[in-house]
């Protein structure tokens, strides 16, 4: 009856273990969480100073945005799973203990085997006992697998190169922060001194929309002279409604891309005096084939690429190879049926699957096809970043042009301008062609500050395409004002022309790379010597 009970006990608690009922986030804790992540919206973004320049812009991108961020993240997350695999490589130590107790003795017979088959049992065998009905027992055991460690040993060089990887994404992350943000940052300017020209000038043709308005209620005009007038002027009304919709997120888009709360109040310090200079570009194409092939994030990533698929062959290569466990412990047990309560033992097992030497064959095909496809990967990425460099050198000059032209425009508009407000002032012409012609000339400013942004961006992606880091490596450790002077600074050298080549202009890639390697695999290595 005892032993019923308990096991329907024990099946009621299993089967209301096991049930699950879903359990809503409630309001409050996200509540609670939105007051949180506001809070530390406002924490994390640095307080703005005075106006803000493009170098302050990038600065503050660099450090605050959540993307950049996050890849941060991800390259520590790496780190830590060379951490992770480097444990991998030590021996298994496993300490035990244990206690059991029976409700009775552990009591046994012996008979005699002949010719294959026990005797009978006895009608009054002897029983004998070896075991106590309470036992505690204890152990320390080490085991070390031999092809474990070696296989551990490649992974966690792997993973050295994956970190090394999420470090070069982490780059190309900075990279693209840095043209959105000198996009952005010139659209947001332009923007900025446009807006303040559109409301006048809406308000000027709502007045006149009114004005005409009365002239047809008077009849002052024929109807259709009136009407077109009164259709003309909505047309230019609704222009300005649509440019001004376009123009007033561009301060929003920049202050996202720098990491600020939306509705923070900044002011840009090329709104009252913008320098519209053209940015000369002095670098000859083979010095920018040079260091993009040397310096891009992308080619750098295959390199390390092309080392993981070599290291997949040797790992493949050592899992066919014999298992050798070594193994060492020792135990307690305090049965006092045991003459020896305490020992140690000591011992090695040799493994192998002899069908692995059918699979050297395919393995040995499947690194070679695997090298392969790592090395096209290498030549196509190359192929492309070529390229993309041609194509950022093309589109500068093409940009420089579109500027030129946009800008001789705005002259002629401007000049037009103001021959229309003279003969505004002269009664001999319309107050439709002032607006008109004031419309026109806010259209051209336009242009010109669209074809400048556009020339400031294919100017920064050369120097994108060339794979160059505008921000020192330890970057994280500076305040904004201080990224603000480097990036100041290098912009101003690399403008001269003076570009500082990495040693990996002077030597190989492949060297390059092997260099940056060993920082990151010395702890993976040095582990491994002592093990050895």
């Amino acid at each position: 009856m005892f032993k019923k009970t308990l096991l329907a006990s024990s099946m009621v608690l299993a089967i209301s273990g096991c049930t699950v009922t879903p359990e809503a986030i409630s309001l409050d804790n996200v509540s609670e969480t939105v007051r949180a992540d506001m809070t530390l919206f406002v924490q994390e973004q640095d307080q703005v100073q005075g106006n803000i320049g493009l170098e302050d812009a990038i600065a503050r991108a660099v450090r605050n945005n959540r993307d950049k961020k996050l890849k941060a993240l991800e390259s520590a997350m790496e780190q830590g799973q060379i951490d992770l695999v480097q444990h991998e490589m030590l021996p298994s130590l496993a300490a035990s203990a244990g206690y059991s107790e029976r409700s009775n003795y552990a009591a046994s017979a012996s008979v005699e085997f002949q010719d294959g088959r026990p005797d009978p049992l006895g009608a009054s065998p002897s029983y004998s006992i070896s075991q106590d009905k309470q036992r505690s027992t204890y152990d320390l055991a080490l085991s070390w697998n031999v092809l474990d460690f070696g296989l551990s040993y490649v992974r966690a060089k792997q993973h050295a190169d994956r970190y090394l990887i999420a470090k070069e994404r982490e780059r190309k992350v900075t990279h693209n922060i840095t043209q959105d943000v000198r996009g952005a940052y010139w659209r947001a300017v332009s923007a900025e001194r446009l807006l303040q020209k559109i409301g006048p000038l809406i308000e000027q043709a709502s007045a006149a929309l009114d004005d005409s308005r009365q002239v047809e209620l008077l009849q002052l005009r024929s109807p259709m002279e009136a009407l077109y007038y009164q259709r003309e002027l909505l047309d230019v009304l609704r222009s300005l409604q649509s440019l001004k919709q376009d123009l007033s997120n561009a301060k929003t888009e920049l202050a996202g891309l720098m990491g600020l709360k939306p509705g923070t109040v900044f002011e840009l310090a090329d709104v009252g005096e913008p320098d519209f200079g053209v940015p000369e570009l002095t670098v000859e194409l083979a010095t920018m084939e040079e260091l993009a092939l040397n310096q891009r994030p992308e080619l750098v990533e295959t390199y390390y690429q092309k080392r993981i698929s070599a290291a997949d062959t040797r790992a493949a290569i050592l899992k066919m190879l014999p298992g050798i466990s070594l193994n060492a412990g020792a135990y307690y047990d305090n049965s006092d049926y045991l003459l020896n309560q305490d020992w140690t033992s000591l011992g090695a097992q040799v493994s192998w699957n002899l069908f692995d030497v059918f699979k050297v064959g395919a393995e040995r095909r499947l690194a070679k096809t695997r090298e392969a496809l790592a090395e096209e990967q290498r030549l196509a990425s190359s192929m492309a970043v070529l390229t993309q460099v041609h194509l950022a050198r093309i589109r500068y000059n093409e940009s420089r042009q579109s500027f030129d032209l946009a800008d001789r425009y705005l002259q002629v508009a401007s000049r037009i301008s103001e021959q229309t407000v003279n003969a505004a002032r002269m009664k001999r012409t319309s107050e439709l062609d002032l607006i008109r012609e004031s419309l026109n000339t806010l259209l051209a400013e336009l242009r010109r500050d669209v074809a400048y942004a556009d020339l400031q961006n294919s100017y920064g992606r050369v120097f994108v395409t060339m794979g160059m880091d505008l921000l020192p490596e330890d970057y994280a450790a500076s305040s904004v004002d201080e990224l603000a002077d480097t990036i100041a600074a290098r912009f101003d050298r690399w403008q001269r022309g003076d570009l500082v080549e990495p040693e990996a202009v002077a030597s190989s890639a492949a060297d390059n790379v092997d260099k940056e390697q060993a920082q990151a695999s010395s702890t993976a290595s040095a582990s491994a010597g002592d093990m050895s």
